[in-house]
This record gives structure tokens, C-alpha cells and sequence, in this order.
């Protein structure tokens, strides 16, 4: 079922399924999650996929924090 143009997807699903794979708890992942995504929005000129790149950052902040690196912010 194709999601119509306008509608963003539900960042309670996202946030869920984020925690649920990095076995991170789902508040933790919620203020990680909405951290890049505002982030990401002060400078969007478009935000149909704004999601997709906060995942993308929130994944990398996750992967780096595994392997004990800095944070790249």
C-alpha cells in the first residue's frame, strides 16, 4: 500500500523498532532519535525523508558508542 506524498511515517513505529534492534531502551532511542532529526530539520529544505537520515545518524551514534570512539558531533 503506497503511503501517500505528504504523510510522514509514525516515529513511535520508528523509535520502537530502533530500540527493539540496537536493544537500547525506547526512551534512550526516542531522545536520540529526535535529536538528529531536529538537527537534521534546522537546515531541510525538504523533509519527505528526513527520517531516513536521522536513522542513518542515530545508527552511526550507536556503532561509534559500541566501539568506544568520540561521538563525530
Amino acid at each position: 500500500m503506497p503511503v501517500p506524498k505528504n504523510k510522514q511515517p509514525d516515529q513511535a513505529k520508528i523509535v520502537a523498532s530502533l530500540a527493539a534492534e540496537c536493544h537500547v531502551p525506547v526512551g534512550e532511542m526516542a531522545q536520540l532519535y529526535e535529536h538528529e532529526r531536529a538537527l537534521l530539520a534546522k537546515w531541510a529544505h525538504t523533509t519527505a525523508f528526513l527520517h531516513i537520515f536521522a536513522i542513518r545518524n542515530v545508527l552511526e551514534l550507536l556503532r561509534q558508542r559500541e566501539l568506544g570512539l568520540p561521538a563525530w558531533r
